[in-house]
């Protein structure tokens, strides 16, 4: 694991770093290393590894307001990949990253982070047969604001 690196900068100035794993044993969540986030903490130009035919989870998008339930949000492609097919699944996470909280002391989500939150997880599965890399960009809109995010895959 750790093939792959990533640092975003957050809209309301919150940083965020992760790894994302090159290869899972057979029996390992696909999730294992996606970067988790949420509005006023996006990610941008994130690259991911998998192996051929294995499906990646790209990306955990905490979906929560101050009271921690579900809410609306809109997340659609605005570049498709050309090698493969993205999915969006709906999960559960705790909001933290890097082992800290996403949500700063300020943030009315703060109190969310002892607990699972509602997640909109995005999964890349690559074309049978396709090795070499793959792009995608997608489009977040939650409350009022939008941001993309334009993630490189690796399938070897």
């Amino acid at each position: 694991m750790g093939l792959a690196q990533g640092v975003a900068v957050g809209l309301g100035g919150v940083l965020l770093a992760f790894s994302a794993g090159a290869a899972w044993p057979q029996d390992e969540d696909i999730g294992a290393g996606a970067p988790v986030f949420a509005r006023g903490a996006p990610i941008s130009q994130q690259d991911v590894n998998t192996e051929a035919g294995r499906p990646v989870t790209l990306f955990h998008y905490v979906r929560v307001d101050g009271g921690c339930a579900r809410t609306a949000v809109a997340i659609r492609l605005a570049a498709a990949p050309a090698h493969g097919a993205f999915t969006l699944e709906d999960g559960e996470e705790r909001p933290w990253s890097g082992g800290h909280p996403l949500f700063g002391p300020a943030d009315p989500r703060a109190h969310c982070g002892d607990r699972l939150t509602a997640t909109e997880d995005g999964v890349y599965t690559p074309a049978p047969g396709f090795t070499g890399h793959d792009t995608l960009t997608v489009e977040f809109s939650e409350a009022g604001g939008a941001f993309t995010d334009t993630i490189t895959v690796s399938v070897w």
